[in-house]
């Protein structure tokens, strides 16, 4: 009886364990089923969204970058095919064999070249080994393929700057895009890491037209991320060429006039604000850039004490020195100040306050009227007359002109210059502003600064009757396609008060001293050229700067032209003798075409 007791109470537990084991398979094919309808019916759209983005891969198409080209279409910057020794790393057998055999005859590093194929976010997709390979290695490579098994050729653009070192400054150079860039440029600028853009001069103000708009190719992977077929593909949308206000040929002659000399030089159209040539020397070779800089290259250019990178034009400061007296003389024949019949006395010397203020020549010019003072530079005719119109009165004229304010024009990083006041030397220095301040600044020196861009917008309005207008250097943006995107007029910015009487002094005086006075060096056979010279002297420094700035023809100008040297190496006006070197051989040109 006990025996059939615990038969029976066996038998109850394993069917209670049974029944357990029952329930729990049904719950475990409940959660089952219910788990395939949720994937199936209300995740089934993004499972498979998510499949196809698997099986399905984007690869990018750059564009080519649209051509910088001079006014008359010669080419400055473009791109021209570059090979590169790229490598499949799924298809390589063994990474350091490979490395020691392309080892013998390309400079590669073997470390940094096996961490990179190691760490190769796809191996089956093509990682660049070696950029800017020449022809002949790479002929040696496609003759011995099969001895480099994992290899392969690939090619890619690279900007190419054909004119070297001429017009670096306004073109300027193109680099890899940062991460602090990218931010800043947002999600709508269609650029990623590892893509070139302008990093200075138009190649970065007009890097929106050039670099073009990019494109893709779909192709279908396999589950190892291999490529198996292309799905689609859309042709990226080619740069916009931009066309420049430049012209090569006077670019030329004026780098090579200016020569090896510390400066700038500057042509322009006084009549529209275009920019014919911008020098700026030293300057640099931006194909330096575009193949990839190396770092000790990279460090000398950017600790050059002369600033190789630095474009003067726009960015360098420089006490305008005796060219300041054309905005003086402005300012006194406007203000009723004098007339052009009022004389002063150069002695020399001109004591202001217990200082005494000389005059470059020595023995002093005599009796001189507001014309011959310009002429022959007179300091100490202009130490009497900014004295009596006043330092504010210059620098209201001064402002006039656009001094002390970026001139607009389309280059990045403009400098603003310095005009001095009162208050400003009260704020910057802790000082009262002194008669001696006013002498000083009478004849450009002291605190004052300009840049040279600003210097030509000066002469630009002796030049044209009065009119400021805003400097540029784009003249159209074509697209891929011969349409104009964009299409660049003159933009006048304001009219100088200047009356037809000062207008006709000035530009009599500015004649007399090519003709007579202190820039008869810029005196050729060819043109008659109109401008004024100066020397900045500089404390504690035997070679000063040089400047002219002028125009021609003097009676029709069509050319303005502004020459800083700096510590100039000559005894003599350099400024004026390369100015009228530059425009002789332009002139020239112009009657044989």
């Amino acid at each position: 009886m006990f025996q059939r007791l615990d038969t029976f109470k066996v038998r109850e537990r394993f069917e209670r364990r049974g029944r357990l084991l029952l329930f729990l398979i049904g719950c475990g094919f409940l959660l089952l089923v219910g788990r395939m309808i949720w994937i199936q019916l209300i995740e089934g759209k993004r499972y498979y969204r998510l499949s196809e983005s698997s099986r399905l891969r984007l690869i990018p198409l750059s564009p080519p970058r649209g051509f910088i080209l001079d006014r008359n279409g010669e080419r400055l910057a473009g791109d021209e095919a570059s090979f590169s020794l790229s490598v499949v790393p799924s298809n390589i057998e063994d990474v350091d064999q490979l490395l020691d055999s392309l080892g013998k005859f390309l400079r590669i590093d073997k470390e940094a070249a096996k961490r990179k194929i190691q760490q190769a976010p796809n191996p089956f997709m093509p990682l660049p080994l070696k950029k800017n390979v020449d022809m002949a290695t790479i002929t040696f490579l496609l003759e011995r393929e099969e001895e480099f098994p994992g290899t392969i050729i690939t090619v890619h653009p690279v900007r190419s700057y054909p004119h070297r070192t001429v017009a670096s400054h306004v073109i300027g150079y193109v680099g890899e895009v940062s991460r602090k860039e990218l931010s800043s440029m947002g999600s709508f600028s269609d650029v990623e890491a590892g893509d070139l853009i302008g990093k200075t001069g138009i190649e970065k103000v007009y890097n929106e037209y050039l670099q073009g708009k990019k494109g893709g190719r779909q192709v279908e992977v396999d589950a190892y991320g291999r490529p198996l077929r292309t799905i689609s593909e859309k042709t990226p949308l080619l740069g916009s060429n931009v066309y420049l206000t430049i012209d090569l040929r006077m670019q030329k002659i004026a780098e090579e006039e200016l020569g090896k000399r510390r400066g700038v030089v500057l042509i322009g159209d006084p009549h529209t604000g275009e920019i014919l040539a911008m020098v700026s020397h030293p300057n640099f070779d931006p194909n330096l850039f575009a193949r990839g800089i190396p770092e000790k290259k990279w460090l000398l250019l950017k600790e050059d004490p002369q600033n190789p990178l630095q474009n003067r034009a726009v960015r360098g400061e420089y006490a305008p020195a005796s060219t300041f007296k054309i905005i003086v003389a402005a300012a006194a024949l406007e203000n009723k100040v004098i007339d052009e019949d009022d004389t002063f006395l150069c002695m020399g010397r001109y004591p202001v306050g217990n200082r005494i203020f000389r005059c470059w020549k020595e023995e002093g010019h005599g009796h001189l009227n507001i014309e011959e003072a310009i002429v022959h530079s007179c300091d100490v005719f202009f130490y009497q007359l900014g004295l009596k119109i006043g330092v504010d009165k210059i620098i209201q004229f001064a402002r006039y002109f656009g001094l002390g304010e970026p001139t607009g024009i389309d280059l990045p990083s403009e400098k603003d210059g310095l005009l001095p006041t009162p208050l400003w030397k009260k704020t910057a220095k802790g000082e009262a502003w002194y008669p001696g301040d006013t002498a000083n600044l009478s004849i450009g020196q002291g605190y004052i600064l300009v840049t040279p861009l600003q210097m030509l917008n000066v002469i630009n309005a002796i030049a044209n009757g009065g009119e400021l207008f805003r400097p540029h250097l784009v003249k159209r943006i074509v697209d891929s396609k011969g349409r104009t995107v964009k299409e660049f007029s003159p933009k006048r910015l304001k009219r100088v008060p200047l009356s037809h009487s000062t207008l006709k002094l000035l530009r009599k005086s500015l004649r007399g001293v090519v003709r007579e006075g202190t820039g008869w060096r810029a005196r050729n056979k060819v043109v008659e050229i109109s401008g004024k010279t100066g020397t900045v002297e500089l404390p504690g420094e035997e070679r000063p700067h040089n400047w002219f700035i002028g125009y021609a023809p003097s009676d029709d100008p069509s050319l303005s032209i502004v020459v800083l040297v700096e510590h100039r190496e000559e005894d003599i006006s350099i400024a004026a003798e390369i100015a009228g070197k530059i425009l002789s051989q332009v002139f020239s040109e112009k009657v044989k075409s």
